[in-house]
């Protein structure tokens, strides 16, 4: 891309205020046709305000927004559209119960005589955008069935069924495999290439870095610094995030002594669908990982082990005793947690406040008497949200205003409140900035050093890797090996994640469990 091609898009001195906040304080920004622009921040930065305000979901309180050197004043989404703006939401804005064709045209369905619905020429129209973006599915497909990466595929054909000249990726790989995201690289590359504006928002560095021509990054609403991508080094890029020199992500934990008593005994247990049954042990202040492709049943096991679901054999021992829970609140009974992958969904209730989210799970705690002793619940999450260091003014407010990574302290800090002996956490991090990650690293860091036994699910293998005492290695819903610290890398990670254990076979066999 050269520097020499027109400015198609610049937004000049954006200013938004909500109820005691501002959340951007005068952000200017530009990308020229055929350019990937990276978009960088923390959470609670103005990413996402300042791409709403692009897409025309929010009016600007003051600034200057131009296309193609016109100034153009957005009032609603449809007049962005009608510019050539689409946006992409992390979360994907499509209708499960429509086919692609209708997903693709929805709201802007074509018309054949009398103003009638024109499926054929809809699903002919499809055709196209679908060989576009390398979607070999038929327009009638039912969006429910397609994977993440395949509707990802479809709102990126809704976006250039709209002629759109400037496409506003928001976390786009999130939930993508890495086969995804590299045919979704594929795509934007080649969107580049036909003088598309690509605006890309991402906390990950090494997609940052592999797609980007530059790097604009915002702090506390405002504009800190821009980066060529040749220039740009992930040292460079967190610097500017945080607004500190930012180089020790994982921290510094010793090693397990060998006499560690173990906490969690894991036999044989078979979850449904999977082909084997799973043993391991973890012990009392371990960080054990889990690693494996998306599909490979680690979050299955997790929600056997939670009570979630039940298996169809084995057994596990909680602190020598036998555990068996039917249902998860026999798990939280026995001191076992899960802060599930979708903390939206299945972690929060969005609308309640810190306060009643902190107390629910251990409701009959707070209501000795029949009613809930509201004091009590607002100390106790008043200590979590000092503890967690949750960025909001008061326990009172509500969860759904908070930033990722303050969400996701808010799932920590209600069970830490009740004093977990083991704690699952699958995907901790997802959607969470470079500076929230850390502080996520040091409270992990700090219960396993007060004994809790944690079970991490996550798909970054940095993580895994920083964080783990061992890594448990699944393929295709089986156990295929277990890693000591001193052994983690990513070529052996990797080789067994895909199923190739011939190729660290000539290390050292993979043994069971190495703890037990």
């Amino acid at each position: 891309m050269s520097n020499s091609a027109p400015i198609h898009l610049e937004m000049r001195g954006i200013v938004k205020r909500f109820p005691g906040v501002v959340a951007l304080g005068g952000v200017s920004l530009h990308v020229r046709g055929g350019e990937v622009l990276a978009l960088m921040g923390e959470n609670g930065a103005g990413k996402s305000t300042l791409m709403k305000i692009l897409g025309g979901a929010y009016p600007a309180d003051e600034g200057q927004l131009f296309i193609d050197g016109e100034e153009v004043v957005f009032r609603k989404v449809s007049d962005a559209k009608r510019r050539g703006i689409a946006l992409i939401h992390q979360e994907l804005m499509l209708a499960p119960n429509l086919d692609i064709a209708g997903n693709i045209f929805l709201g802007g369905e074509a018309r054949g005589a009398m103003g009638r619905l024109s499926r054929s020429e809809m699903i002919a129209r499809s055709r196209v955008l679908l060989n576009r973006v390398g979607l070999a599915l038929p327009p009638t497909t039912q969006v429910s069935s397609l994977t993440a990466g395949q509707m990802q595929m479809v709102e990126i054909a809704r976006a250039l069924a709209l002629d759109a000249r400037a496409v506003i990726m928001d976390e786009p790989t999130s939930s993508l495999t890495a086969g995804e995201s590299e045919h979704l690289f594929k795509i934007i590359r080649t969107l580049r290439g036909q003088g598309i504006a690509i605006i890309y928002i991402s906390h990950r560095m090494e997609e940052v870095l592999k797609l980007s021509d530059r790097i604009t990054v915002l702090r506390d609403g405002r504009n800190v610094g821009e980066l060529p991508a040749a220039e740009a080094t992930q040292d460079k890029i967190v610097s500017l995030m945080v607004g500190r020199a930012f180089t020790h992500r994982f921290p510094d934990r010793a090693p397990l002594p060998a006499d560690t008593p173990a906490r969690l005994v894991v036999e044989d247990l078979l979850v449904p669908g999977a082909p084997s049954g799973v043993s391991f042990t973890a012990r009392r202040g371990e960080i054990v990982g889990f690693a494996g492709l998306v599909g490979a049943g680690r979050t299955e096991l997790m929600q056997c082990i939670f009570g979630v679901d039940r298996p169809l054999a084995g057994r596990m021992i909680l602190d020598g005793q036998g555990y068996s829970p039917k249902k998860p609140r026999d798990a939280i009974a026995a001191g076992v947690y899960l802060a599930p992958e979708d903390r939206k969904r299945h972690g929060l209730v969005l609308p309640m406040t810190i306060a009643q989210n902190t107390s629910l799970p251990d409701i009959a705690n707070y209501t000795p008497r029949g009613w809930l002793n509201r004091r009590r619940e607002v100390r106790v999450a008043q200590a979590e949200r000092e503890r967690m260091a949750i960025k909001a003014p008061t326990v009172q407010v509500k969860t759904v205003n908070l930033s990722g990574g303050n969400q996701q302290k808010v799932v920590l800090g209600k069970w830490l409140a009740m004093t977990p002996k083991v704690l699952i956490l699958d995907e901790p991090t997802r959607g969470i900035d470079v500076g929230a990650k850390a502080e996520i690293y040091r409270h992990m860091a700090d219960m396993a050093a007060a004994g809790i036994t944690i079970l991490m699910v996550s798909s970054e293998m940095e993580e895994v890797i920083g964080m783990s005492d061992r890594v448990i290695v699944m393929h295709e819903r089986r156990m295929i090996g277990i890693l000591r610290r001193e052994e983690l890398t990513q070529d052996r990670i990797g080789a067994l994640m895909t199923g190739r254990v011939e190729q660290i076979e000539h290390d050292r066999p993979i043994t069971t469990d190495t703890a037990a």
